[in-house]
């Protein structure tokens, strides 16, 4: 683990920012941090205050009810969450104010968000600052954009329902002014991490200090996990070489850059402009790229891929096709709506029928955004079982075939886009690991002899079996870094 103060750097663009002193081997960690002050997100489902776990209701002859606790009424999950060191100190502080939360279960609607929970962060990052000043301080220091976020419709919800609580109904107005009320959210909101365990019924936030160092890149040289203990894990998730940036990502790799850098903007209220972004063949994937409509043969670019206003235009200087930027976008919005227009319950069959009008297009290629994004969904619904899709063992095998062609597809994709220990790529080797074991089940002994489905560019197995144990070592290797991944679905087949 390194000393991740010598990695500290600063500059304009980036501000302060973690940068490689040495090389970093991929799966190495690279640090491993406490969080700070963790909770709810702005709107919860109900959770327990102690252990943070989604709620599950009690029955009693009154009907189903939460159990809350019994110092302060807020809804927890048993009465030994009333000691957790996450909830003792604000559960004395609601009891000193007699403030009792309305949250109630609801049967009609059992995963009602609340809006209450916003004020559960803020109020535990003001504790902090009452014991641990010092930290505070350090928090403090975090970027909060909190100028551009005021004028947002959602800071407008936020201060309407934050201040007044904690400054009129916890009486903490002497304590915090609504200018700091307002930084805290704004500086949680851009710096905080999602922690996300379904298995454990966990989905909060939490803020790490040497975490909210992390740079943004759309191609990331990190991944992270949460242990036991919800500190943060991070390690290399490719190669890092000296004095490169170390990176996180909080875009969605299939987006193209038009996408991801406006969801950038919107969420964390800055510009990307990191090499992919500034690529505008994102290193040669052409995602967000269309086949030229005049000469067919070469791929529509952004003239400059850091301006939204940018025109496009065909890669081949004897083409002279060229676009406005709202014709680019009024096009790609079109099969967005398309995809959108399907319902949540549309299964493998529907998508298909989607893949193959937009292949059957003149301007979508097959690793255009659009394209992807309904081949990923294939994947998840071939195996994922859920709204539409099939149960892994209810796959024939055309099914489980046609599932293998598309996560290599998309392996193809994740490693110009994504590559290493990526959660991406990690999600498709599981997923083409699960897919060749349940042919392996299917096919009994044929299936050693049986030529590969695909080819990638990483190896080249001749047989299922050899492609199957390509895939098994280096998920092993990924697995042997990250102990939070598991196998989905191999119990199935053994």
């Amino acid at each position: 683990m390194l000393i991740w103060e010598q990695h500290l750097s600063t500059n304009a663009t980036l501000g302060r920012h973690l940068v490689a002193t040495r090389p970093i081997r991929s799966g190495e960690v690279i640090f491993r941090e406490s969080p700070t002050v963790l909770g709810p997100k702005t709107a919860s489902v109900p959770l327990c205050l102690g252990c943070h776990r989604n709620l599950d209701p009690i029955t009693t002859d009154a009907g189903k009810k939460y159990y809350n606790c019994q110092h302060c009424g807020w809804p927890l999950c048993s009465p030994s969450c009333e000691t957790s060191c996450y909830h003792r100190d604000e559960c004395q502080l609601f009891a000193s104010k007699s403030y009792r939360p309305q949250i109630r279960f609801d049967e009609l609607v059992p995963s009602k968000k609340h809006s209450g929970y916003c004020a559960i962060v803020p109020l535990r990052a003001i504790l902090l600052k009452r014991k641990e000043p010092a930290r505070f301080a350090k928090l403090a220091t975090l970027e909060s954009h909190v100028e551009t976020r005021q004028s947002t419709p959602l800071y407008a919800a936020v201060q309407s329902n934050l201040v007044p609580f904690v400054r009129d109904v916890l009486n903490l107005r002497n304590e915090v002014s609504v200018g700091q009320l307002m930084e805290i959210a704004g500086i949680f909101d851009t710096n905080s991490y999602e922690i996300r365990i379904p298995e454990r019924g966990i989905k909060i936030r939490a803020l790490y200090e040497l975490g909210a160092m992390m740079a943004h890149c759309c191609q990331p040289n990190t991944k992270h996990f949460f242990d036991e203990e919800l500190n943060l894990v991070m390690i290399a998730a490719v190669d890092i070489p000296k004095d490169e940036m170390i990176s996180i990502s909080y875009a969605q790799p299939l987006q193209a850059t038009i996408q991801r850098r406006f969801t950038i903007k919107q969420a964390k209220c800055f510009e990307c402009g990191c090499h992919r972004c500034s690529d505008p063949t994102e290193f040669r994937t052409y995602a967000g790229s269309i086949v030229c409509p005049q000469c067919s043969k070469s791929m529509v670019v952004a003239v400059n891929p850091l301006d939204f206003r940018s025109d496009w235009r065909c890669e081949d200087k004897k083409c002279s096709y060229r676009e406005s930027a709202q014709q680019y976008i009024t096009r790609n919005e079109a099969f967005r709506a398309e995809i959108g227009q399907l319902s949540s319950g549309a299964g493998p069959d529907g998508y298909e029928c989607l893949l193959g009008r937009f292949q059957s297009t003149d301007v979508l290629h097959p690793w255009n955004t659009n394209v992807l994004q309904v081949k990923y969904a294939l994947t998840q619904l071939y195996g994922g079982g859920g709204p539409g899709g099939i149960n892994l063992k209810d796959l024939s095998e055309k099914q489980l075939r046609r599932k293998v062609e598309l996560c290599v597809d998309l392996l193809e994709v994740a490693n110009q886009l994504e590559p290493g220990m990526s959660p991406f790529r990690t999600k498709l080797l599981q997923d083409l690991r699960d897919a060749l074991e349940a042919m392996k089940s299917i096919s009994g002994n044929s299936f050693d002899s049986a030529p590969a489905i695909c080819k990638t560019t990483t190896s080249s197995p001749s047989t299922m079996k050899q492609q199957l144990e390509n895939v098994e070592q280096e998920l092993s290797i990924i697995m042997a870094c990250d102990p939070t991944l598991r196998k989905t679905s191999k119990d199935l087949y053994t």
